[in-house]
């Protein structure tokens, strides 16, 4: 069952022989700009969002790199951005590159003022509503530009944000740094790690601080906090001191991993020794000015949580089959939404994905908030290491689905631990979809009957360890009254969030045709059931009725079941990134399950959209909604019946309409986003009762 682990496929090299070949690249494009009269000309730009500025002190090669490769970007940036050059009395073989630059605001130095005064002067040109300060040795990958900007807009309270930060050659350099209390003081997170998409490093977080390579800061903050401080000039600290200035002014820092840089580091240096007698006259410095708001205020970080800037928030592990994305179903999308519930309310999330996990960040990311640490689906192993690491890190422990519950008691149980010695607070068990009550259900569907001393025995052998959790929650009160008749313990219920559209959306003279939602990937899914039926029984009457009637498929499907369910008037669209626009579209939402477990998030997801949808009584059970609210439930076992209420729904306006208010109504009461997310606050903070 376990998936490949989702650890991408990066062939890095030492950072030592990965600089040499940047400087021989940097070498060859100084060359090149050269010898064939190439001019580097930045857009005009009349108002910018942002003003990179750099400072300059020979490194005439990588300086090359740095513009060529800047001004290669601008037109895919997203977001418009002047540069501010600053030459730090550069000699004359460096100058002669600004005779080749267009669209540059030039500063030149008579002598060399050091890092910060030159970003000073720099900065107080600048005419964006933010300032980059860019080291001339850097190479900003596509995108993180914007990256940078949007952490403003996605966040509270931020005053700088940096980026994650990679040696030539592809080994983490850093993903922002803290303090400790120790000879080094500054640290920087991951650096050294060969694997620059390492999960700990890819949440975007807040960090004591963040290098001055690529630092970005809401240019009227800058001028607040007085800039950098000539106090350390000529280099080192005035970056770290900058940030940590932030913090005091109430701001946060933030490390945005969706903006990566490969940075050569010291490009501007000359020798060892100097850099390091700065380092050490700069650290004195550093810590005389801030040693008591960083170690004599409040608690120390948790063991094994040196990449937590904040040591008061609540930290939770959550443990689920894979990553959990909106558009794969079986429960995934609830999932999903509680994990962007518990980031919003500002907890720092581990999500341990048991047997799978995208292979590539961008798509782990491509619904999830991007706070959240997301593992690699390493299995038992991972999980073992996990334990080891980051025992007594976490405060609370989430695990959906009973296999999982299983899998995590046992590998704590192989290290001598129970819940409660891993963890400092909660754990919270979530039966997500009870696999007894679907057995049930199916049973009954398929053979005509079922027993219940089997539905006993099966749910008590489910949830036979879910007294060791604080809470128990489970997606409807069906499922709920199952597990208090047969597993003896306190149940919540915990179902969906959804945000209801503020317009009305398409009316019904603006919509046509049928549509179906869900995962087609195994045979034997309920979905796979419910459209063979459907094919099978209703669509034939449906056309019959209506025959330019088309249904839309929309999902995951395997190629063999897409090839049995070709027919007239059937269009599979696959996996699409958006389902919104086929619901939107659509006049009918079509649910034909024959037997499932948990609660329809596809019904939810339709009727929330203002779409309403034709429904077997099982799912309108599992809502607790009655006919004629949101949907119309038809029994599977009168094909004639279903298909007669698909072809009424479609065509009575008056019907339609009625339906749909009622849905609306009903999905803004049972799945109310902020009583969701207050929900998930109860049962992560509440105080275990003894």
């Amino acid at each position: 069952m376990s998936d490949t682990p989702a650890r991408p496929v990066l062939d890095t090299v030492d950072p030592g022989l990965g600089r040499r070949v940047a400087l021989a690249e940097a070498a060859l494009i100084w060359d090149a700009l050269m010898r064939n009269g190439v001019r580097l000309a930045f857009a005009p730009v009349p108002d910018p969002a942002v003003s990179v500025v750099i400072v300059a002190r020979d490194a005439r090669h990588l300086l090359a790199l740095t513009l060529y490769r800047l001004c290669a970007q601008q037109p895919l940036a997203g977001i418009p951005f002047e540069v501010i050059l600053v030459d730090n009395a550069s000699t004359p073989e460096t100058r002669a590159l600004y005779d080749r630059l267009d669209g540059v605001t030039l500063i030149e130095n008579d002598a060399n003022t050091g890092f910060g005064p030159a970003c000073n002067a720099g900065a107080a040109r600048a005419r964006g509503r933010f300032v980059l300060f860019l080291n001339p040795d850097v190479d900003l990958m596509p995108g993180a530009l914007a990256a940078l900007v949007a952490a403003f807009h996605e966040q509270t309270d931020v005053g700088i944000v940096g980026a994650r930060l990679v040696f030539p050659g592809g080994y983490l350099q850093e993903s922002g740094a803290g303090f400790r209390d120790d000879a080094g003081l500054t640290h920087p997170h991951g650096r050294g790690d060969p694997d620059p998409f390492a999960p700990a490093y890819a949440a975007t977080r807040d960090v004591g601080y963040v290098s001055g390579a690529v630092l970005m800061i809401e240019r009227t903050l800058f001028e607040a906090l007085g800039g950098f401080d000539p106090l350390f000039a000529p280099a080192y600290y005035e970056d770290t001191d900058l940030c940590l200035r932030c913090h005091q002014a109430g701001r946060r820092v933030l490390v945005q991993p969706r903006a990566t840089a490969i940075h050569y580091e010291n490009a501007t240096s000359t020798r060892r020794e100097d850099v390091e007698a700065l380092l050490d006259r700069n650290r004195v410095r550093f810590l005389e000015r801030h040693r008591a708001a960083l170690f004599e205020q409040g608690p120390q970080p948790k063991p094994g949580a040196d990449l937590d800037h904040d040591p008061w928030r609540l930290r939770v592990l959550y443990v689920d089959d894979r990553v959990p994305h909106q558009d794969l179903g079986a429960g995934l999308p609830r999932a999903n939404a509680i994990l962007n519930a518990m980031a919003g309310l500002g907890y720092a999330v581990t999500l341990f994905p048991n047997y799978g996990a995208d292979a590539e960040e961008a798509q782990r990311y491509r619904d999830l908030d991007a706070r959240i640490e997301i593992a690699y689906a390493d299995g038992d192993e991972g999980f073992a290491r996990l334990i080891a690491e980051r025992r007594d890190r976490y405060d609370v422990l989430w695990v959906s689905r009973p296999h999982n519950i299983h899998f995590v008691l046992q590998g704590l149980d192989a290290q001598g631990l129970d819940p409660r010695g891993f963890v400092r607070s909660r754990v919270v068990f979530d039966s997500e979809a009870l696999f007894a009550l679907r057995d049930f259900v199916t049973e009954a569907a398929t053979a005509g009957h079922a027993v219940a001393a089997e539905l006993t025995r099966q749910a008590e052998h489910e949830a036979r360890r879910f007294g060791l959790a604080d809470a128990v929650v489970c997606v409807s009160p069906a499922e709920a009254r199952v597990l208090a008749r047969y597993a003896a313990c306190n149940v919540s219920v915990l179902g969906h969030a959804l945000h209801v559209p503020a317009g009305p959306g398409p009316d019904f003279s603006e919509r046509a045709g049928f549509v179906f939602v869900g995962a087609l990937g195994r045979e034997g899914q309920p979905n796979v059931d419910s459209l063979d039926w459907c094919l099978r029984s209703v669509w034939p009457l449906v056309r019959a009725a209506l025959p330019s009637a088309e249904l839309t498929i929309v999902g995951e499907i395997a190629d063999t079941i897409r090839a049995r369910f070709i027919r007239d008037g059937v269009r599979i669209t696959g996996r699409v990134p958006r389902t919104e626009p086929h619901l939107d579209a659509a006049r009918v939402f079509v649910a034909p399950t024959r037997f499932a477990a948990g609660i329809p998030h596809k019904v939810h997801e339709a009727v929330a959209r203002g779409l309403p949808c034709v429904a077997t009584p099982i799912l309108a059970d599992q809502l607790g909604w009655a006919d004629g609210t949101g949907l119309l439930a038809r029994d599977w076992r009168d094909p004639e019946a279903f298909a007669t209420a698909l072809v009424r729904l479609h065509e009575e306006a008056v019907t339609w309409q009625a339906v749909r208010a009622a849905g609306l109504a009903r999905i803004r009461e049972d799945c109310d986003p902020a009583a969701f997310t207050e929900a998930i606050r109860r049962l992560c903070e509440s105080q275990v009762v003894a």
